[in-house]
């Protein structure tokens, strides 16, 4: 066999695993918490490994409490398919964020947990209830240099089977849903000249990290004020084939909160004897939000 046709099958066979695997993501969300840091403008970091300075909120920790509707596409546009509620809770320099999916009855669907040291992710969790799966996501940092570490991934796709495991290096930039957000906000000024914007997102259920990046799309007069319509789309072509873009609805003034948000979300619908990912519109109330 020739050199070409084995790199030709390696490619063949991780489309086939991203396949099988499916690509949930949960980017919803994304539009969480734009807090007193994320809202300062033209910062090139999350977090950078910073601690907050006593009394000012973490860069995660606001708004804590915000809900959403996430509403069906085409024939199904305007139903509440599931309510979305996220929940932080400060101690010291710990952060506790919970993210609860629920069906219109209050049926959890399915949760994530995020725990923060300062303005770092330490530890992202999935529960998948709908499926019965869950997994996990630990990063460890180098003492001295939080830029630096490892993420220990695992993943069990039913309960009572043993999780799955795999461990990769830290990278710049890297955010699960509850982080990105903030993560535009703190790019804003390059979004807004249309540079592009790369980050890494952390996937459970796959036990790796994928490439997204985020680009200005649009620019329109809303109902109550200009908005921007941030596109994150896949930086591999070959996961591009399968996930949709997704589109972020910002107000374009500060605090850029995300209104509205079109694309893949964390539950899943079933379809016959199957459940099959979710690209729904997710519509932010923050009139309820503290």
């Amino acid at each position: 066999m020739t050199t070409k046709a084995i790199a030709l099958m390696g490619v063949l066979q991780n489309l086939q695993r991203t396949m099988n695997q499916g690509i949930a993501f949960g980017i919803l969300f994304c539009a969480l918490g734009v807090g007193a840091l994320a809202a300062a403008e033209g910062g090139q970091s999350v977090s950078g490994g910073l601690a907050p300075s006593p009394g000012r909120p973490l860069e995660y920790e606001e708004p804590r409490f915000l809900a959403a509707a996430i509403n069906g596409q085409g024939s199904e546009s305007g139903k509440l398919l599931f309510k979305f509620e996220r929940e932080a809770v400060r101690s010291g320099n710990k952060l506790n964020v919970q993210r609860d999916y629920a069906y219109p009855d209050g049926k959890l669907a399915a949760r994530e947990r995020a725990v923060y040291e300062g303005n770092d992710l330490v530890l992202y969790e999935l529960q998948e209830t709908q499926i019965g799966a869950r997994g996990s996501a630990r990063i460890q940092r180098v003492p001295g240099n939080p830029a630096k570490g490892t993420i220990e991934f695992e993943y069990s796709k039913a309960p009572g089977e043993a999780p799955s495991t795999s461990t990769e290096a830290l990278a710049a930039n890297t955010l699960i849903g509850d982080m990105v957000a903030p993560f535009l906000v703190s790019h804003w000024e390059e979004l807004s000249r249309g540079a592009k914007v790369k980050c890494r997102y952390i996937v459970v259920p796959r036990r790796e990290t994928v490439g997204f990046n985020f680009v200005k799309d649009t620019e329109r007069s809303g109902q109550d004020a200009a908005v921007v319509v941030i596109r994150m789309e896949a930086a591999s072509p070959f996961i591009a084939v399968l996930v949709d873009p997704g589109y972020f609805t910002m107000e374009k003034a500060p605090p850029h909160r995300v209104l509205q948000f079109v694309g893949r979300t964390v539950p899943k619908m079933r379809s016959g004897t199957k459940w099959k990912d979710l690209d729904a519109v997710t519509v932010f109330d923050w009139k309820t939000a503290h």
